[in-house]
């Protein structure tokens, strides 16, 4: 359900088929529900585990997977059309040289370097850990910010993943589109950037508060944020 939500998404931006990369595939279930109006375009995946990524590239032999982490590869900046994903989410970084001095936690890396990967006027759309949106200190998304137009966020319920992974986290789906070059803003002019407190008193992005119906589920308390 959520692919294809994400791919019917990029329809309605106007993408019909090009370069997309997926940095983070597992068995590739992007791949596997790619529309059929867009299987002309040339697919991108990167996996991390052995037996997942030997079994995505059986079954998209047509595809360019590599087997190891995304901070190991070498794709060119500016090269791809769409990234798309359900990124890693966690308390924890990866080891890549261009970023490291950003100290940057494995959700966050992964939506940096996909917005670096896509051209101007590419899309990155991809599942993120709300800690993303709603962590405290809000320079990664001014560094996104800088560098890409929000075009939208959707908060997914807990259990969103539930039936298919076993686990219960808050997560969102961004959909980002890359500006020609960075930008100087104002964060009090940037919807997105801060938080503010909803109607029951929870803090959490601005981006909800303004727009409630784009939260499926009911905003609680969590135990903690990443």
């Amino acid at each position: 359900v959520i692919t294809s939500a994400i791919y019917e998404g990029l329809k309605n931006l106007g993408f019909e088929s090009g370069k997309i990369l997926e940095p983070a595939m597992g068995i590739g279930n992007f791949f596997g529900t790619l529309p059929e109006e867009m299987r002309n375009s040339k697919l991108y995946g990167v996996e991390l585990d052995s037996l997942t990524g030997r079994i995505a590239q059986q079954l998209y032999q047509t595809a360019d997977i590599q087997i190891k982490g995304f901070e190991q590869t070498n794709f060119a900046d500016n090269s791809f059309d769409v990234a798309v994903g359900n990124v890693p989410f966690g308390d924890y970084k990866v080891n890549d040289r261009k970023y490291n001095d950003m100290h940057l936690l494995i959700h966050d890396y992964f939506a940096v370097k996909m917005l670096d990967k896509v051209r101007p006027g590419g899309v990155v759309a991809f599942v993120t850990s709300k800690g993303t949106l709603d962590k405290e200190n809000p320079e990664i998304r001014k560094y996104l910010a800088q560098r890409a137009e929000l075009l939208g966020a959707i908060r997914l319920p807990n259990n969103a993943f539930k039936a298919n992974a076993g686990t219960e986290v808050t997560s969102d789906i961004i959909f980002l589109q890359k500006r020609d070059r960075p930008i100087e803003i104002n964060p009090d002019e940037v919807e997105w950037l801060n938080k503010s407190e909803t109607a029951d008193g929870f803090s959490v992005n601005n981006y909800f508060v303004q727009h409630p119906e784009m939260v499926l589920g009911k905003i609680a308390e969590a135990k903690h944020i990443y």
